[in-house]
């Protein structure tokens, strides 16, 4: 399935673009490349103090045309390995609604104050497909046929400190405390 997305770039992208003679649009190394870096779009170098979190703007204005997807955006592993400086949120999201400018939150995770200069690339951009859900309200889910491990072991074990619940017995969510 093809994502066709409308993306304007702010002044300061077009700005930046002839000061640096560089063109803000994304690099294609080939056709089939998942991910596209992003820049900042900052007309001065922006410092960031260890465990500082400052907000970045991209110089993007996305127009994704199909509900079916949403745009990530996500850590540049090359910024984080080079300079300690994250993107705060992990990974962000922004939906078919979403009409404004990009803007990154970038973490300083390194022990010494770190620049991001103007026009440097900063995070990645991709997008991912979403499925339409269909969500049924239940009284009560059932158990799984299959019985495996699961990496949310910290529930169980929370779990296993409330009071136990006899076996054989049925109990309604509301009965238990």
């Amino acid at each position: 399935m093809v994502c066709e997305i409308n993306i304007e770039k702010s002044t300061t992208a077009l700005r930046l673009e002839e000061r640096f003679n560089i063109n803000w649009s994304f690099d294609e190394y080939n056709h089939l490349e998942p991910s596209f870096h992003v820049r900042a779009a900052i007309d001065d170098t922006i410092t960031v103090q260890p465990g500082e979190i400052v907000t970045i703007p991209t110089g993007l204005y996305p127009q994704l045309l199909s509900p079916r997807f949403e745009i990530e955006i996500r850590s540049l592993t090359s910024l984080l390995w080079e300079q300690g400086l994250v993107q705060a949120d992990g990974i962000t999201y922004f939906p078919y609604t979403f009409r404004n400018e990009i803007h990154i939150l970038i973490e300083n995770k390194s022990t010494e104050a770190r620049d991001i200069h103007p026009a440097q690339k900063i995070a990645l951009f991709s997008v991912k497909q979403q499925p339409k859900m269909v969500i049924k309200w239940v009284h009560q889910i059932e158990e799984s046929p299959w019985k495996m491990g699961s990496s949310k072991s910290f529930i169980n074990k929370i779990k296993n400190k409330t009071p136990k619940i006899k076996k054989g017995v049925t109990y309604e969510r509301d009965d238990i405390l």
